[in-house]
């Protein structure tokens, strides 16, 4: 399986609020942004047979540009959305009770968000869904950094250790190779293609 991932352009965050379920509109980039992104998946000679998007308005204007562009129905899937940060989500992180930033700090995959998720449940929901694909097909997700991470982590062998969940750049194209194990689980590596605007590092 080919899996392409086009990781959602800048959103418009003036307050620099936590976010994840929350469903934030694009900022004055995007048109730039996108077109950068789309070029440089076309260049690389991707063919989907389907698009497939996260259901938030930041992923969901770029889809509508790549099923333009690909001739392409939108799909869109819960599976795809990003992590659910409960009641972090907008919050400022520096406004996040401390014991509850240490408990994150100690284990930043594995800590579950109060009223929210963590990034183990964003794994089986992703695979969820990467399992439900036929192991011929080349598919594009537009999505969210935890969706994009994780297939890095379960699908990869990306150490939990190495947080690459707030490292990615807007409108990042990555490119995915997966076949099935003895297990029937899609396994395999992959490439960056493309990288956009740098977010800023995260404060934890």
């Amino acid at each position: 399986m080919k899996l392409w991932t086009i990781r959602h352009t800048k959103p418009y965050n003036p307050l620099d609020l936590c976010y994840g379920h929350m469903d934030f509109d694009v900022s004055d980039t995007f048109s730039e942004e996108a077109t950068s992104a789309i070029q440089a998946f076309l260049n690389a000679k991707a063919r989907p047979q389907r698009l497939f998007s996260s259901p938030l308005t930041r992923c969901l204007k770029l889809a509508q540009i790549a099923s333009t562009t690909l001739n392409l129905p939108i799909e869109t899937r819960e599976e795809l959305k990003e992590i659910h940060f409960g009641t972090w989500e907008g919050v400022r992180l520096d406004k996040v009770p401390p014991e509850e930033m240490k408990s994150w700090k100690e284990n930043l995959r594995g800590y579950q968000f109060p009223q929210g998720e963590s990034f183990y449940h964003v794994d089986k929901r992703v695979e969820s869904l990467l399992n439900q694909l036929e192991e011929d097909g080349e598919y594009l997700w537009i999505t969210h950094a935890g969706v994009i991470a994780s297939l890095q982590h379960f699908g990869c062998g990306l150490p939990d250790s190495d947080f690459v969940e707030g490292a990615f750049s807007y409108a990042m194209v990555t490119l995915f190779n997966f076949n099935k194990n003895e297990d029937g689980c899609y396994r395999g590596s992959f490439k960056k293609i493309h990288d956009g605007i740098q977010m800023k590092p995260l404060k934890i």
